[in-house]
């Protein structure tokens, strides 16, 4: 029977989480799925964990390459192998909560004009859980605005029609942005991205993902991404400008108010009806956000938050703490469902621990 969904993975050397990844996978409420695993070349046991999953369960079904790929071209495989109408993302370290499938077809079959979704999750890092996305806009014209700023789709949570991802595929020249890529030539090309806004997966973090070598090369692949967005759907970013963006506004590694509220008064003169104008405040409102979890001085915040329209601010202030109480509740549920408890503490989102 042709699966309804091609789960894809790409795994290099992935021994340590990769079997409980999978079985997350195995044990989902949904059953009609193929996984299209491809090994990247790995020396560790992967190929070992691969071989006694995959002859446990007939729907995995593993693919190794004789070289080293990388993930953009080993995605790419994968996506030319599926048979399924949608294709779901799934790393090698990370867990899929038992109903995620379930809800992103039942989702994506309601929704036949949406693309691309992902979902909300929890974050798992040495051991203690949070949640991750609480209180954001999940539609596609709050998420073209924000891919102004930042990236919003957990890559991992995604689940597209097979049809577009075929057509279009990672950019196999990027080596750690290939997902911000593909979303905005999504976004560009007319294509609609939503958020399901319900806790399906517990995403890994680790304290070496971003080395300095890695992050400088994150830095020229988003500015190259940025540039043709901004270039395609507003207009060219002047040099200094683009210094500034890149430290301050999708890495905000620095935080100059005064400098914001030029990039700000800047965005907004420079959107003439690609970008829904609450969309933008919006996106603006959540840099100030993530300024404030960085230390920005409460001043500085409000002076910028000031040059905002005070009833859209109030709205979308309350609308938030809203959203957000929603979707903490949501991922306190599935900790629950995990068992995982709560610890006590004074952080803006909830944090869990084994």
């Amino acid at each position: 029977m042709k699966p309804d969904i091609s789960v894809i993975m790409s795994v290099y050397n992935g021994e340590a989480y990769l079997e409980e990844a999978i079985e997350s996978v195995r044990n989902q409420t949904f059953q009609n799925w193929e996984l299209i695993v491809i090994n990247d070349c790995s020396t560790d046991s992967t190929a070992d964990i691969l071989a006694g999953l995959s002859h446990k369960d007939e729907r995995i079904k593993v693919h190794t390459n004789e070289v080293n790929l990388k993930l953009p071209t080993s995605l790419n495989k994968a996506v030319s192998l599926a048979c399924g109408k949608y294709i779901a993302r799934m790393d090698a370290d990370d867990i899929c909560l038992p109903e995620r499938l379930e809800k992103q077809y039942g989702f994506m079959e309601k929704n036949s004009d949406v693309a691309l979704s992902s979902c909300r999750f929890l974050t798992l890092k040495n051991g203690v859980y949070a949640s991750g996305g609480a209180g954001g806009r999940c539609d596609n014209d709050s998420l073209k605005a924000m891919l102004l700023v930042a990236n919003p789709i957990l890559h991992p949570g995604v689940i597209a029609k097979a049809e577009v991802m075929k057509e279009l595929n990672y950019d196999t020249t990027l080596t750690c942005t290939e997902d911000l890529e593909l979303w905005t030539r999504m976004v560009m090309g007319g294509q609609k991205i939503e958020i399901l806004p319900e806790c399906l997966l517990i995403y890994r973090l680790h304290d070496k993902q971003i080395t300095s070598t890695t992050l400088e090369r994150q830095h020229t692949e988003v500015l190259r991404i940025q540039n043709r967005y901004y270039n395609t759907l507003l207009r060219e970013m002047s040099e200094e400008m683009q210094r500034f963006y890149i430290d301050n506004i999708y890495f905000k590694e620095n935080a100059s108010i005064n400098k914001y509220l030029e990039y700000a008064k800047w965005l907004r003169s420079t959107n003439t009806g690609n970008f829904k104008k609450n969309a933008v405040n919006y996106a603006l409102l959540e840099i100030l956000a993530e300024y404030k979890r960085k230390g920005v001085s409460k001043s500085d915040v409000i002076k910028a938050m000031l040059k905002f329209n005070p009833f859209f601010l109030a709205k979308e202030i309350l609308r938030r703490k809203k959203a957000a109480k929603n979707d903490i509740k949501k991922c306190r549920k599935a900790a629950a469902t995990l068992g995982l408890k709560k610890t006590s503490g004074t952080n803006e989102y909830p944090i869990f621990e084994k």
